[in-house]
């Protein structure tokens, strides 16, 4: 049942990267799986090494089904539906608010605990303000300065990924690859369809070859490394920040938290399905998504 449970919660927190304005690091706060991600990804190979594989591996299967099966409803939701898609969201946040608190209050509060809680606060809020709409194109020069740029891009996403409260894909937003990332991952699942019914006709090389030499697999290669190196960087620093700046940490994790529900409620993305003006139907089911997440939050954040 834990392993389930991990992969439900990985599956939450890849679905949560595909959406510009929502964190993943925020949603592993949520689902409070996030100490323990942190120290697992920088202690696996130094010690506990079967422990920290068993909290991992699930973890991180979930996030790649949560990408890759959830893109295109993804993508579907918010081009239709996407109020309550932002809302669901929202609600998963919302709901972990009064958890979060608690832990970022374990070991005492002083009011200077609250300056770190604004300044968290405050730069979700300026990246909101600087986001402009990015390029429309979805195709990528497959060279070796594309190959850097993307691989460049992916570890500053994946840092953002990692920090609660700055999203992964509003950074791939800000540096103009969103788009051509989300098309690849979409892109990448028919590319799997084709290399597997190619198989029996063209053999098994000439099929594989044919998928890896995909401008889908070119940019999720360049962009996935840069993820991994991003990933292991930036968690290494926020264990230092908990090691010794424990309360400071999580009263600013606590602020980049409320700072991403204003940047979900200010972000574009939440309102592109009304340019006529939003249906009382769909503010309805806003409703209800909102309080499913937040039902949600709170069912799989027990410990």
């Amino acid at each position: 049942m834990k392993t389930i449970s991990l992969i439900l919660k990985g599956i939450l927190m890849g679905v949560a990267n595909i959406i510009p304005g929502v964190s993943g690091g925020t949603i592993a706060v949520v689902l409070r799986v996030f100490d323990e991600m942190i120290d697992a990804i920088n202690n696996f190979y130094r010690r506990d090494f079967i422990k920290h594989m068993k909290f991992l591996i699930p973890l991180f299967l979930g996030a790649l089904i949560g990408i890759g099966a959830f893109s295109k409803i993804i993508k579907f939701s918010l081009e239709g539906f996407s109020l309550p898609t932002s809302m669901f969201f929202v609600g998963l946040v919302v709901g972990s608010i009064p958890l979060i608190y608690a832990k970022a209050k374990e070991k005492g509060i002083k009011p200077k605990y609250y300056i770190a809680a604004f300044i968290g606060f405050a730069v979700v809020v300026v990246f909101s303000l600087l986001k402009e709409p990015e390029s429309a194109g979805t195709t990528v020069a497959m060279s070796a300065g594309s190959f850097i740029k993307l691989l460049c891009c992916g570890i500053l996403a994946s840092s953002a990924m990692v920090i609660p409260g700055i999203s992964g894909s509003f950074v791939m937003v800000l540096l103009g690859i969103y788009t051509k990332v989300i098309t690849a991952v979409s892109d990448m699942i028919d590319q799997v369809g084709i290399f597997v019914s190619s198989i029996s006709t063209d053999g098994f090389f000439k099929a594989a070859y044919s998928l890896i030499t995909s401008q889908a697999f070119f940019v999720i290669a360049a962009v996935g490394i840069g993820v991994v190196l991003g990933i292991v960087i930036i968690s290494k620093i926020i264990e230092i920040l908990l090691e010794k700046a424990y309360s400071y940490t999580y009263f600013a994790i606590l602020g980049l938290i409320f700072g991403s529900i204003f940047s979900i409620f200010k972000d574009p993305i939440t309102y592109q399905s009304y340019s006529n003006g939003i249906a009382f139907s769909h503010i309805i089911a806003a409703i209800v998504c909102c309080a499913v997440g937040i039902i949600i939050s709170l069912i799989l954040g027990k410990e």
